[in-house]
């Protein structure tokens, strides 16, 4: 059991989001018939240990291996699965076995889960576990309304400021042009005009979907702030020969990871922008965003306490400064440092 000054955990969900972990449950004191339904969508274990005042589960912060976190004192002891499994008496074919392996997966979505919680939506039924503002949700559909104005009219429109997105959705003349495709949309796909608003639910399920993506570049900007810090500390300090090859370290190793995400957004827009080939293939499509969506959320939960850490003005010279700097210097090397192998004549 390995132990450290603090939990190994961070916040629960992503704040950075507007994000909402799934509610922690009261502990299931009925009869085991019902607790045994609500393991279906609960972290309900069997075994005292789980009882624990205080425990719960979340990744070790230096091995990224799943953990049970249970308080010692003014410690934390960090106990890996197989551990407890072994020290226990939990057998690998038991409920308690089964859940735990469901707490791994489901620590790709939330940062720390406690004995009672919920399982992650996205573990149970494929939706979000965290959810969007209003505006995120606008602005997906003024991308679709901008995208059904285009092929209504055979004119290609080009709205790529979010505000204007967002305005775009309440604008009369766009919404009888919205509604015009929405009535050739059904025709092209066979359906009839009294059942047009099959296709209008289709649509705002792709936008909903989508609006998760929204919230998600919003996060993503928070990322590219930093990297304008990065660029901002360079000529702070451009006298500065240790820091200025700090930074130059630095700016490679995030080179990768942010064409990752540049990657990512560009799949995404290329597979939605025309919302005829969304709807023709609407089951796999929905499967892709989704996909994507965890992917994506996954990877920004990673960035969390370095987005926070650059949290508000910090533009001068000094040890604030340094110290966001320093703690990028770690996240990078602990998280993307690439190990290359060199052999002779290759």
């Amino acid at each position: 059991m390995q132990t450290a000054d603090d939990d190994g955990g961070g916040r629960t969900g992503d704040a950075g989001l507007a994000a909402t972990a799934p509610a922690a449950a009261t502990t299931n004191s009925k009869p085991a018939a019902q607790g045994e339904a609500s393991r279906s969508t609960h972290f309900m274990f069997e075994n005292k240990v789980f009882s624990v005042a205080g425990a719960h589960f979340s990744f070790a912060r230096d091995s990224n291996e799943a953990v049970y976190n249970v308080e010692l004192g003014d410690m934390w002891g960090k106990i890996p699965f197989r551990t407890l499994r072994e020290a226990f008496g939990i057998a690998e074919d038991s409920p308690d076995a089964g859940l735990l392996g469901v707490v791994e997966r489901s620590l790709k979505f939330v940062k720390i889960i406690r004995p009672g919680d919920s399982i992650p939506r996205e573990l149970l039924d494929g939706t979000a576990s965290w959810r969007v503002e209003d505006h995120h949700l606008a602005i997906a559909r003024g991308r679709i309304t901008v995208q059904l104005v285009s092929w209504i009219t055979g004119k290609e429109t080009l709205v790529t400021d979010r505000a204007q997105l967002e305005q775009l959705v309440e604008d009369p003349q766009t919404k009888q042009r919205a509604q015009q495709a929405f009535t050739e949309l059904a025709k092209r796909f066979g359906i009839p005009e009294e059942r047009k608003q099959e296709i209008v639910d289709k649509v705002d399920t792709v936008a909903r979907e989508l609006s998760y993506i929204e919230a998600l570049r919003d996060r993503y900007a928070q990322v590219q702030r930093i990297i304008t810090g990065l660029a901002q500390a360079g000529r702070i300090y451009k006298t500065d020969r240790q820091i200025q090859a700090d930074l130059s370290r630095m700016m490679a190793l995030v080179k990768q990871p942010i064409l990752d995400f540049e990657d990512m957004f560009s799949q995404l827009d290329a597979q939605t922008g025309e919302i005829m080939a969304v709807l023709k293939s609407y089951e796999s499509q929905i499967a892709f965003i989704r996909r994507m969506r965890d992917e994506l959320h996954t990877r920004l939960m990673l960035w969390d306490d370095l987005i926070t850490a650059w949290e508000g003005d910090a533009a001068e010279r000094g040890p604030e400064l340094e110290g966001r700097l320093k703690k990028t210097y770690q996240f990078l090397a602990q998280n993307f440092l690439v190990t290359k192998v060199w052999q002779r004549g290759g």
